[in-house]
């Protein structure tokens, strides 16, 4: 490794997972391939009592890479993956890497993202995020692409958004997107998604690898109808708000109208079939909160997921 070795700050925003953050912290000391990187983790903790401080001091002993905690006590994950930002930037970061607290890297994972990105040039890359399902989950839970939501594509295609899940972004797109998450969606999710379609708007790059995989280890709270429900539903509302923030106009308005319409009619076509085949009923109501949610965003209408003090 030399000084010319680029710097790839990987950032984590946390809030009371400190066994997730653990367990992600012993994935990333695993990492192999990384000769030629020179590697830096970010913690940022969105908990005002500091409840992963002890967690980053021991990934100090056992990352064999420099650590940096801080607390950001502004409530919400954009200021969360703001502080992250700065911190990367601050740092000299070539590029930021985010992946979630609630996640696990195999071996290759980091090495994929930045020979990706190194060899093709692109301005961000970003790859799977494999859900991991405990072993008494339900089956409707199993067949849900809800816990499945980037899908797959080939290597290198150009993708029109991205999550903050899985991806590597490149210093000039951290600069160039002034406030880089909005509070618009502060308690609702969608931050990120809103972020990678200004990126690409902006004319960034930004590649899917699809050997640069995580895994998301899902509780046993989101295996709940209920839970279910309101995620699709803001999911769908998030992706209208998200659009609409960067073009308010009536093409947009079309545009989310057709999807909306899309995705309720998908799920009335599955509904009636899962009653034959129920592996269809996860879709057919995600297909349902979906449209739902699709449509309530044109009102300015969302979910507020994270202002639930027992959010997950």
């Amino acid at each position: 490794m030399s000084p010319a070795s680029p710097l790839v700050v990987v950032g984590v925003a946390t809030r009371l997972r400190p066994d997730g953050l653990r367990r992600l912290g012993a994935s990333l000391a695993a990492q192999t391939g990384l000769d030629d990187v020179r590697p830096a983790l970010v913690v940022v903790d969105n908990d005002p009592d500091g409840s992963s401080r002890a967690v980053a001091a021991e990934l100090r002993e056992t990352l064999p890479w420099p650590v940096t905690y801080e607390v950001e006590p502004d409530p919400g994950i954009p200021a969360a993956r703001r502080r992250t930002v700065a911190l990367a930037l601050e740092a000299g970061a070539d590029a930021l890497v985010f992946v979630d607290d609630d996640e696990e890297a195999p071996p290759g994972w980091l090495a994929a993202l930045v020979g990706h990105w190194q060899a093709s040039g692109a301005d961000a890359v970003t790859g799977p995020a494999r859900r991991r399902l405990p072993a008494d989950a339900p089956g409707w839970a199993r067949t849900s692409d809800l816990f499945d939501p980037t899908g797959r594509h080939r290597t290198g295609e150009r993708m029109t958004k991205a999550y903050t899940n899985n991806a590597l972004v490149s210093r000039a797109v951290l600069e160039r997107l002034d406030v880089p998450f909005d509070d618009a969606f502060r308690h609702t999710g969608s931050s990120d998604l809103h972020f990678f379609l200004r990126a690409v708007r902006e004319g960034f790059d930004v590649q899917w690898c699809e050997e640069a995989v995580v895994e998301e280890h899902i509780g046993a709270a989101r295996l709940d109808w209920g839970w279910y429900v309101r995620r699709a539903y803001r999911s769908g509302a998030g992706d209208t708000v998200a659009r609409r923030l960067l073009d308010p106009g009536p093409r947009t308005v079309l545009e989310v109208l057709a999807r909306a319409l899309a995705r309720t009619g998908h799920g009335v076509v599955l509904a009636p079939l899962s009653l034959v085949r129920p592996e269809l009923r996860s879709l057919a109501v995600r297909r349902l909160a979906s449209g739902a949610g699709t449509l309530a965003g044109l009102f300015g209408h969302n979910y507020e997921e994270y202002r639930r003090a027992d959010s997950v």
